[in-house]
């Protein structure tokens, strides 16, 4: 009737790992919502008000941030059933 899958082995990830990845992820998200840190309009960069440089900042932060808490998180991890 239905397909039955083989469950494959679960890595568990090493709690220093999970504590400094939720701390990437954690840093960029709070800086984020502190609002009175960034409500000002300067100073100016390259003529671009704080608010906006400052938000378009977090992105990259954040992108770079997410990148390596996975990284951490999941490098060397191989599909195993790829390899079958």
């Amino acid at each position: 009737m239905g397909e039955t899958r083989e469950r494959l082995p679960v890595r568990a990830a090493r709690p220093l790992r999970l504590a400094v990845s939720g701390l990437l992820i954690l840093i960029p998200v709070v800086l984020s919502l502190a609002v009175p840190l960034y409500q000002r309009s300067g100073p100016a960069l390259i003529g671009i008000p704080f608010f906006y440089w400052f938000q378009m900042a977090m992105a990259i932060l954040t992108a770079i941030a997410t990148g390596t808490a996975y990284q951490l998180l999941y490098a060397g991890d191989t599909d195993e059933a790829e390899a079958a």
